[in-house]
């Protein structure tokens, strides 16, 4: 019986391949939860003979490539047509609840996958 597949990829790269290809599945399914949309995880193996001993195959290359396509989520917002044909987020009519919130200069911030907020530094 042959030595089995997911053993020799375990090898590729010393585990590399692996932790790479783990961490796509993970992204991969994480995406598919939370947009509820199919998204593809591709792992290809490019086998060629390395033929630097005279010309005879006593050896071969493998070269792994793994991708990911993960569905991306439209941002969507409600805006208004004012008199002038533009796009505002009030209605003319109506007046500013919270003025005051359109006006908060907030910094930035980046959210990573584990959830911990990360607030750019100067």
């Amino acid at each position: 019986m042959s030595k089995p597949f997911e053993t020799t990829f375990a090898t590729l790269r010393r585990g590399a391949a692996s932790m790479e290809a783990t961490e796509a599945m993970q992204q991969v399914v994480k995406s598919v939860y939370e947009t509820g949309k199919p998204a593809k995880l591709v792992i290809e193996l490019t086998v060629k003979p390395n033929t630097k001993n005279g010309g005879m195959v006593e050896a071969v290359i493998v070269t792994d490539k793994i991708t990911t396509r993960i569905p991306q989520e439209a941002g969507q917002s409600v805006l208004f047509v004012n008199s002038k044909m533009e796009l505002v987020s009030n209605l003319e009519r109506q007046g500013d609840l919270f003025p005051e919130i359109g006006k908060v200069d907030r910094a930035p911030i980046d959210i990573d996958d584990d959830g911990v907020i990360h607030h750019p530094t100067n």
